[in-house]
């Protein structure tokens, strides 16, 4: 059984850089609540969200002088948790019983990450593009999913004729596609060779000279689905999932690509728009999923050879929790898109 404590080593993203200015955001990660903050150099602070006096919520408190503020009594906490100040008391207010929990917080592509667990050193997921072009749409999401269901439905191509019909793919015509899968010790890829460009109107809005697709699952919760033409990425979606609790996650998306022959600022606008429908259309798909297998009580899932990529992300995840190395493999399925 996959448990989400297990990635308390790895790095996630809890909000976009934008968002965190001089006053505190309220998060949450693996099911722990957590307060963020920026000292005055600028750099992110990650503190627990509870005051260690009286367990007031930090997040409803300021910052000041790179501390943060409790609204209840005003003491005052440093970057590492420590804390600075007692109002009213006299000597040095640091002590380790007046000490929050602090976690490693970093900025990076444009969105703040953090990690629970101070050992086991891992690095950060890749934020930079890989695509020729210049256009890049940065948005975010919530879904009432557990984090498999969450990732499955992002990699999966056949539930785009109906969830995303028109958009994605048409729902009347299918072409015979071969889809090749490849896992390594820390990713599993499925390249679809033979579709070409897809049949909805995200293809047709961006998909010029797209000969073929790649759905990939990178650890410990990165998703990408990247169009290539003639061998070179030309539009590249990377979704970062971020786990609030067993049943709810932070999405954070990226999508980079081609944007001749217009300039970048008229493709950003529609990309960021059809990024944000199928983001809508998929929220109520797994919100329903995830209502009727708790009203039943658990899941009971019959599967086919076209459900590719869910058994080797969770094989990923489970070696990972192990501490082990997943074993490269390559394998053909046929299907029809």
């Amino acid at each position: 059984m996959f448990q989400l404590s297990s990635l308390r080593r790895h790095w996630f993203p809890v909000c976009r850089a934008r968002e965190l200015g001089r006053r505190p955001l309220k998060r949450a990660l693996l099911g722990e609540a957590i307060v963020l903050f920026r000292t005055d150099d600028g750099h992110p602070a990650a503190l627990r969200d509870r005051c260690a006096h009286r367990n007031a919520p930090l997040s409803a408190g300021w910052v000041s002088d790179s501390s943060l503020v409790c609204p209840y009594h005003g003491w005052r906490f440093d970057h590492a948790g420590v804390c600075q100040g007692v109002p009213g008391r006299c000597g040095v207010a640091a002590h380790p019983s007046r000490s929050v929990p602090s976690y490693r917080s970093v900025e990076q592509g444009g969105l703040v990450w953090v990690r629970l667990d101070a050992e086991g050193e891992r690095g950060l997921p890749e934020t930079q593009p890989r695509t020729q072009g210049d256009a890049v749409a940065i948005g975010e999401f919530t879904l009432t999913a557990s984090l498999i269901d969450g990732l499955e439905n992002f990699l999966d191509p056949t539930h785009t004729h109906f969830v995303h019909t028109g958009v994605v793919r048409d729902g009347a015509s299918r072409r015979r596609v071969t889809a090749m899968v490849r896992g390594e010790p820390d990713r599993v890829e499925a390249e679809y060779i033979g579709e070409g460009r897809q049949s909805g109107l995200v293809s047709r809005l961006f998909g010029m000279g797209i000969d073929s697709s790649v759905g990939r699952f990178i650890l410990p919760a990165t998703a990408e689905l990247e169009y290539l033409a003639a061998g070179k990425s030309r539009l590249l979606i990377r979704l970062f999932f971020s786990p609030v609790s067993e049943r709810e996650l932070k999405v954070f998306a990226i999508a980079s690509g081609s944007s001749a022959p217009l300039p970048a600022w008229m493709v950003v606008p529609p990309l960021r728009a059809m990024l944000q429908l199928v983001a809508r259309q998929d929220q109520r798909i797994l919100a329903l999923q995830l209502a009727n297998v708790e009203r039943f009580g658990s899941e009971q899932f019959s599967s086919t050879e076209l459900d590719i990529m869910r058994p080797h992300i969770l094989r990923l995840l489970r070696t990972d929790a192990a501490g082990e190395a997943a074993k490269p493999f390559e394998q053909q399925v046929d299907l029809l898109l």
